[in-house]
C-alpha cells in the first residue's frame, strides 16, 4: 500500500465500503486522521492495519465497542477477552445440539407416527419426550 490513500482505494483494497470507514472513524476506533486542503481524509498505513485488526476482531466476534477497548489493551488482557468468548462460543454451541437433538428427536417421532394432532402441527405443539 502507498503510505498515503484516499478513502475509495482504501475502501477498496479492504473490500469495505467507505461509509463503515468513515463510521469507525466517528466511534473513535481510528487514530487521528490527516486531512488534505481540500478536506478529504488522507489514511496512512496504520490506518490500514488498525482496519485489518478491526475486520479480524470482528471475525472473531468482538463487539465494536470491545474492539475500541482492545486497541489499547496489554495482550495478555485481549487473551482474557478472548478466553471469555471462547467459552460463550462454546456454551452456545452447546445448546444449539441440545437444540437440533430435541428438534430432530421431535421429527423422528413425527414420522413414526405421522399427523400429530394440534390446533396447527402437532410436530411443534407435541410434548417434549
Amino acid at each position: 500500500m502507498e503510505s498515503s490513500l484516499l478513502i475509495g482505494k482504501l475502501s477498496h483494497q479492504l473490500g469495505i465500503p467507505p461509509h463503515t470507514i468513515r463510521y469507525y472513524e466517528r466511534l473513535g476506533l481510528l487514530p487521528a486522521l490527516f486531512r488534505a486542503d481540500n478536506g478529504y481524509r488522507v489514511y496512512s498505513k496504520e490506518h490500514e492495519e488498525r482496519l485489518i485488526f478491526i475486520l479480524k476482531a470482528k471475525r472473531f466476534g468482538f463487539s465494536l465497542e470491545e474492539i475500541k477497548s482492545l486497541v489499547t489493551m496489554p495482550c495478555e488482557e485481549v487473551k482474557k477477552l478472548t478466553k471469555m468468548h471462547l467459552d460463550e462460543l462454546n456454551s452456545r454451541i452447546q445448546k444449539m445440539i441440545a437444540f437440533r437433538d430435541e428438534l430432530q428427536e421431535r421429527y423422528r417421532q413425527f414420522e413414526s407416527v405421522g399427523a400429530a394432532s394440534g390446533a396447527v402441527c402437532g410436530l411443534i405443539e407435541g410434548e417434549a419426550s
